[in-house]
């Protein structure tokens, strides 16, 4: 018998150049392949994504909620009423796609605010859900309002078991109370493209063409302004050094007027969205990954950049400690202070036997820690377990 799982997740690509949760269609693909039956149910935040889909195999259902063409993260206030419609069409359209196909388990992405449906789902129907906390949803789940902090508490709860992409996010959840055997702690992976990238790099760079790279959302919580700002401290030292800034988001108007205003505009540029299938032949280009971030669970970015043999100069926050080590396979800079980020860049540029010692030790962590074939591992365990317990009735 196939094992059918239902994804409900909040992001999901709604085009082949769409980045929105392209680690959640990685996954859902890598399950496919491996013999489940995998459906997804996902937000319709644009008027041209279909409501129905199939992508590699993998059925992708959409529900409508009025979004406008507008994510939920570029509202300043929680929109309500809007949220009223994303449960209600949200939670019929899991229970269709639940019968339609079968399932068995339903793994839900980000505690808020999908988890929300996967917990209703669980209660209605009595199968095993797993809820997999990537970040943002435990930032509003612990900081936000009396009512969402509920909510993400009762998610958790009612999870049978929480996947954590991050040691910060698994140690707060005990101490809310969550037992510890029900969580565990792995990145979303990252494909062992970008190892080859970095293991096929065959000298290192020289200081004359050096291209620092930020490859973030263009939103306040990644902070891109900083690097922005440390720019023209950077060229007053090193005028060669290049500048190419990924992603887009409402605040790129705003970063291109700071990089004029700053005389910057010259050696920086905007290169919009790239194409998911593209990130790993830029990397390959990049000498330096930098990321701003005020805010992150493990990011996928940073993986991606360590496993193509960039050196990393990442903002000092709890989750990017996990995986850097300040002045040994990276360095940290506080996320407010870019004349420290302008001279850690300098000091990379600077310290040749750093960066040899730093690429070998990052191959070294991704391909043991990181990769999509030791995370799809963890993943198939954790669902063997769940199915087992309800097949021999120990739920």
């Amino acid at each position: 018998m196939v094992d059918s799982i239902l994804f409900i997740t909040n992001a999901f690509p709604d085009a082949a150049s769409s980045h929105r949760g392209i680690f959640i269609k990685r996954l859902a693909s890598l399950l496919h392949e491996e013999g489940y039956q995998v459906s997804v149910v996902a937000p319709k935040i644009y008027k041209e994504s279909p409501l129905f889909e199939v992508q590699g195999g993998v059925k992708i259902y959409r529900f409508p909620f009025f979004a406008g063409n507008k994510l939920l993260i570029e509202y300043e206030k929680i929109p309500y009423f809007k949220m009223i419609v994303y449960y209600l069409s949200g939670t019929i359209l899991a229970i269709y796609a639940f019968f339609r196909n079968r399932c068995r388990l339903i793994h839900a992405h980000w505690a808020i605010p999908t988890g929300l449906i996967g917990a209703l789902l669980k209660s209605l129907l009595s199968k095993p859900l797993i809820v997999t906390i990537h970040g943002s949803d435990f930032r509003l789940g612990t900081t936000g309002s009396g009512l969402i902090r509920r909510l993400f508490l009762y998610v958790c709860r009612r999870a049978d078991h929480i996947h954590c992409v991050s040691k910060v996010h698994a140690k707060a959840l005990r101490g809310l109370g969550i037992a510890e055997e029900k969580v565990s702690t792995f990145p979303m992976g990252v494909d062992r493209t970008f190892l080859d990238v970095g293991k096929g790099r065959d000298q290192i760079f020289r200081e004359a063409s050096v291209t620092v790279f930020s490859n973030r959302n263009l939103q306040p919580i990644y902070n891109v302004s900083l690097l922005i700002q440390a720019i023209p401290l950077i060229m007053r030292a090193m005028p060669g050094v290049k500048f190419w800034v990924a992603g887009d988001g409402p605040e790129r108007e705003r970063l291109e007027k700071e990089a004029d205003r700053l005389g910057a505009m010259g050696h920086v540029q905007f290169l919009g969205r790239v194409r998911p299938n593209d990130m790993a032949d830029l990397l390959g280009k990049v000498d330096i990954y930098v990321s701003t971030s005020l805010y992150d669970g493990t990011s996928v970015s940073l993986l991606e950049a360590m496993a193509s043999g960039c050196f990393p100069v990442v903002s000092d926050i709890p989750s990017n400690r996990e995986w850097i080590r300040d002045g040994e396979n990276g360095f940290l800079f506080p996320p407010d202070n870019a004349e420290l980020l302008a001279q850690r860049i300098i000091d990379v540029i600077r310290n040749r036997s750093l960066i040899e010692k730093s690429r070998k030790e990052n191959l070294r962590l991704i391909e043991e820690r990181a990769l999509w074939s030791v995370c799809m591992g963890r993943v198939k365990e954790i669902y063997e377990d769940q199915l087992y317990s309800v097949s021999h009735g120990t739920k």
